[in-house]
């Protein structure tokens, strides 16, 4: 740790930690797990305590990308190469590890007595000099692994101060001394948006103001809590002035400070757009077919079509140019002359749906541009997904943390649309888009109802949704609502977790019977964790359900599903 930031505090030996290394676990090439404590011991007494302190989130990007070149040592090996790394300035700045998340690790800073309100001030100095140690880390990143064609390495930062409960969980001889409380939410919600927003460090606007003037700040952004009507205001945090009696040598440091930030930020720009994970479906959702003329008598204004993307029902879909804004957007057509607009509400629905995704704008619902006629068609120019979708995802066997991550996204949006009263109604893989990026999508809302109307019981013999992923009361014909989308992400869940639909039949009738009478169905051995989430995502009856999908990333959250995978 450079003695620049050192020497802003006074060293001394952390009080608590729970920093212990990771060992290969010998049932499995791709989990880690803890040590357990020597039998007997424990952290500190049993006991709990509230303290106004700071918690820092940090996340490896990409990490996966790295795990499927490697055997499990090596994962071992790369963990705690970088961890060790990352530990140092944590115990220096008076900090300690409350766990390691996977791929990634919480500190907690509490006030010290000489210095009680500098814990904002020390968690943001770590947070710099964490993206240091990315820095110098890449370099032996090449040294030990020279013939590994690796994404460059880099991470994201989210820090909140506020009120923190310090309390002990566990049994037997493993105890852990952890933080709950909604200082600890906000925190690893803000490092979770530094994949929406491109930071590498993010802090609320109230971190940054009691961290004190000699950080430097960047852009700005309001971030979403779930389940709060309060939203945060967060702050890019991009260097670190040096303090005004420094000598002038001093400063090349500080400027590697904001280089290293410079840096590990480009760096996730460019693994967005060219190694980000979900980019291995580029190629299974990129069998589109090219337009012939035989296919593409079709003029719309302002596009060029490129080529034809699907169909379904008596809509075509394709990739188009936009001849404005030179942007590769989709085009959903319904042609206008071939439906009974007094019989048919093709086209009702149709309209519908760009009425109801035009009020959205969330990064986990599908952007949609805009809505027009041509002498034959009614069109919607929405957003283009190169990564294909959910399916495509399923289909290359997700590791549980990539599941639970996709799950955490799509609940964002659901959560989204449910705010204005919107219910989707027909949650499946194909449905949940995948950008570029990696980063997921709700789309299709061609049957999603508005809370008021979808409260009614639907017309007599209309089922409106997929088979596989049908909520019981959609099945029967009878109201639905929010917990109606869950149920479906449930199924969807299931699936993503074991390549498979939680139920299977020779017919319609024969899956439906099967959601409406049958028992949640058990997931396999060494998935046993995430059997509580799903048996409440797929209760027969909506009361049992999760009361909504804020609810569920709570849930996530609460219970560790992150923590453990």
């Amino acid at each position: 740790m450079h003695k620049l930031i050192a020497g802003d505090i006074t060293e001394y030996a952390p009080t608590r930690d729970n920093s212990l290394r990771y060992q290969a676990n010998e049932c499995t090439n791709t989990k880690l797990r803890h040590s357990k404590l020597p039998s007997g011991s424990v952290v500190i007494p049993a006991a709990q305590s509230t303290v106004n302190g700071s918690v820092l989130f940090v996340d490896i990007r990409n990490f996966t990308m790295f795990a499927d070149q490697l055997h499990a040592g090596e994962v071992v090996e790369f963990l705690n190469t970088f961890f060790e790394r990352v530990y140092e300035p944590v115990r220096q700045q008076c900090g300690w590890v409350v766990r390691f998340l996977g791929d990634g690790m919480v500190a907690m800073f509490e006030p010290r007595a000489e210095q009680p309100d500098d814990h904002a001030e020390r968690a943001l100095k770590v947070a710099l000099l964490i993206v240091l140690a990315a820095d110098s880390f890449r370099d032996w990143i090449a040294q030990r692994f020279p013939e590994r064609k690796f994404p460059q390495f880099a991470v994201g930062i989210g820090i909140h101060s506020g009120e923190v409960m310090i309390c002990q969980m566990g049994g037997g001889t493993v105890i852990e001394t952890t933080i709950i409380g909604d200082t600890v939410n906000i925190a690893a919600r803000l490092q979770m948006m530094t994949k929406v927003l491109g930071w590498s460090i993010a802090t609320s606007r109230s971190c940054a103001s009691i961290a004190g003037g000699r950080f430097q700040l960047g852009r700005g952004n309001t971030v979403a809590m779930k389940g709060k009507t309060v939203q945060i205001q967060a702050i890019e945090v991009i260097g670190l002035n040096p303090r005004t009696a420094s000598p002038s040598s001093d400063s090349a440091f500080y400027e590697k400070l904001g280089q290293s930030v410079t840096v590990n930020t480009a760096i996730f720009e460019l693994a967005r757009e060219q190694t980000d994970l979900m980019q291995n479906h580029y190629s299974s959702a990129g069998s589109t077919l090219e337009t012939t003329p035989q296919d593409q008598p079709i003029e719309v204004e302002d596009f060029r079509l490129l080529r034809k993307l699907g169909h379904g029902g008596m809509s075509e879909v394709f990739l188009a140019e936009n001849l404005t804004t030179h942007t590769q957007q989709v085009l959903k057509l319904v042609p206008t002359a071939a439906i009974d607009i007094d019989s048919d509400d093709t086209l009702q629905r149709f309209l519908h749906e760009f009425a109801l995704i035009s009020q959205i704008d969330h990064p986990n619902v599908a952007r949609i541009y805009q809505q027009g006629f041509t002498s034959t068609h009614a069109y919607i120019s929405m957003e283009f997904f190169p990564g294909g979708d959910l399916r495509c995802l399923i289909s290359e066997h997700p590791t549980p943390q990539v599941a639970i991550a996709s799950l955490l996204q799509i609940m964002g949006g659901l959560s989204a649309i449910h705010a204005l009263g919107i219910i989707h109604c027909d949650m499946k893989p194909d449905n949940v888009m995948i950008r570029r990026d990696g980063s997921l999508a709700l789309a299709d809302f061609g049957i999603a109802e508005h809370s008021d109307v979808s409260k009614l019981p639907a017309r007599p013999g209309e089922i409106m949704g997929s088979p596989s992923y049908l909520a019981p009361e959609q099945a029967l014909g009878l109201p639905v609502d929010e917990r109606t989308d869950l149920y479906s992400m449930g199924a969807m869940f299931y699936e993503m977790l074991t390549g498979r639909p939680p139920y299977k039949g020779s017919s319609v009738q024969a899956i439906l019977y099967q959601h409406v009478n049958l028992p949640v169905p058990i997931l396999p051995v060494g998935l046993e964790r995430f059997q509580p989430i799903l048996n409440r995502m797929m209760a027969k009856s909506a009361a049992a359900r999760f009361e909504s999908a804020d609810a569920v990333v709570e849930y996530v959250i609460s219970s560790g599903l992150i923590g453990n995978l």
